[in-house]
């Protein structure tokens, strides 16, 4: 039988507690949603637990600003075989959501907040992951970190060597330059499959071990059949299983055109869906943001933090990038703990990896100001560069621009012990252009497709970049050797 239950929430659409405190005081009470993903999986079995032992307390955190609060919840509704109803009660309802229908409802006669010691005796560690809603096992609080988040199973996937393929911004649908893989009709250009797995042959690139694709798989998230076929295709070609690839959305996988979508995130299904068509049982486990660790014979191993910068907001902002902290701060903890625990058995870290879509440095020398499309950077980069320094991370992978990029860039940070700052070596920053984009939809300082091949030696991350096009030749146009350190 469940304790009682923590429901995580967001100030997308209103000062959340202040409005529900509005109502419950001058209403004796207040009906709180439950906004699940569409994603989530449904709890009304423990739900229905949980209501024949009202009045409970239950957990409220804004992991955002790290606010916790404690609620007395005396009664629950819920939405039979998980379908959605509307309020029991509109006028104890906040206004801005009180017509609409959601999976459970809880009425709240109290909503406190409680310090960081109060909230971990009442409910124990913080729950980590993407749900909304998180049971509490009854009298084991502490379950609730790993019990209902497995940031990493501790056994690596075994790949045949450290060189990385890089593609990013493939845009299947209609912005799409090559002929399909599963064409109908014949055509003498070749498709993308086969133009990077030639290309790499008569480079004579090394066996690729692992491949990297940072988002924008499809233009208007109506492209993933063909891209599941390209995908598969690819990797066939390469002697590779999809355990041996990373895959992070792009904004237009996740297609963000109103404040709604916060309310169920329905925006992320296609590519969830994708994701576990690709990967199999894998990807069904999978969340967006999600620690990969790799192992490779004779060489460094390495570990990719897969982070989701498509984050759903407000329609003024939803043009940038936003990965946060309360999401990816536990994966990077165990990135950390991991790096440790392989330093001290090998002898050498492993090349630790973050990956996302939207870029953290600037990527065009010059940005031409578009009162339609706003200059897209990561609202938290600044944040997520320091962090992944303090983490050991070498390297931050990114698409979005359209151009080959690669660039470096360090935050200091004042030592809480010392009182003394410190000045961490570089990051390296290195931008994909575009694998599959039509002409028109690339920059005039990239005007083919590119893709990247990265390989990892024991002081240096080996950077080859090549371009082509549908009827252009496979060509390397830039080489360049990244330090990273041995110990």
């Amino acid at each position: 039988m469940p304790n009682t239950m923590i429901l995580r929430f967001r100030d997308f659409e209103a000062d959340t507690i202040s409005v529900h405190r509005a109502v419950l005081e001058s209403q004796s009470g207040v009906w709180w949603a439950w906004w699940k993903k569409d994603s989530e999986q449904g709890h009304e079995p423990e739900i229905e637990a949980l209501s024949h032992q009202l009045p409970i307390q239950i957990g409220l955190i804004n992991r955002q600003s790290d606010t916790r609060f404690v609620a007395t919840c005396t009664r629950t509704a819920v939405g039979p075989g998980n379908s959605r109803l509307k309020s029991p009660e509109p006028s104890r309802t906040p206004a801005y959501y009180r017509d609409a229908a959601f999976p459970a409802w809880f009425m709240l006669t109290s909503i406190d907040q409680i310090t960081n010691s109060e909230w971990d005796r009442r409910f124990g560690a913080v729950p980590v992951g993407e749900p909304t809603l998180f049971i509490v096992p009854e009298n084991s609080p502490q379950a609730a970190r790993q019990a209902l988040y497995d940031t990493v199973k501790r056994n690596p996937v075994p790949v045949r060597s450290p060189v990385i393929l890089h593609l990013s911004d493939l845009h299947f649908g209609s912005d799409y330059a090559f002929p399909l893989v599963s064409r109908t009709v014949p055509t003498q250009k070749t498709p993308l499959d086969e133009a990077i797995v030639d290309g790499l042959k008569s480079a004579q690139v090394d066996p690729i071990g692992l491949v990297l694709v940072s988002g924008d798989i499809t233009t208007h998230g109506d492209g993933f059949n063909d891209a599941q076929v390209f995908l598969e295709s690819l990797l066939d070609r390469l002697g590779l299983s999809p355990d041996q690839m990373v895959m992070v959305p792009g904004n237009h996988d996740i297609e963000l055109d109103s404040t709604k979508t916060t309310r169920s995130y329905a925006a992320e299904l296609p590519f969830r869906n994708f994701a576990t068509v690709v990967h199999g049982e894998a990807g069904r486990n999978r969340e967006l943001n999600h620690l990969s660790w790799f192992s490779v014979d004779g060489a460094r191993e390495m570990l990719v933090l897969g982070l989701n910068s498509v984050r759903p907001r407000s329609s003024g902002t939803m043009d940038y990038g936003y990965v946060g902290r309360d999401l990816y701060g536990p994966l990077l903890e165990e990135a950390r703990e991991l790096r440790s625990a392989i330093l001290a058995e090998e002898g050498t870290p492993p090349l630790c990896i973050g990956m996302l879509h939207h870029h953290v440095l600037p990527t065009p020398l010059v940005e031409d100001p578009d009162e339609k499309r706003k200059v897209s950077l990561t609202l938290d980069a600044g944040q997520l560069i320091e962090d992944l320094q303090r983490a050991g991370f070498d390297a931050i992978l990114h698409g979005h621009q359209h151009i080959p990029f690669i660039g470096s860039t360090s935050r200091s940070w004042c030592d809480e012990q010392t009182g003394k700052w410190v000045v961490p070596r570089p990051i390296h920053v290195i931008g994909g252009g575009s694998c599959g984009a039509r002409v028109d939809r690339l920059w005039n300082q990239m005007r083919q497709n590119a893709i990247g091949v990265y390989s990892v030696g024991d002081d240096l991350l080996n950077v080859r970049m090549f371009q082509f096009a549908p009827g252009a030749r496979f060509s390397q146009f830039l080489h360049v050797p990244l330090a990273i350190p041995s110990r």
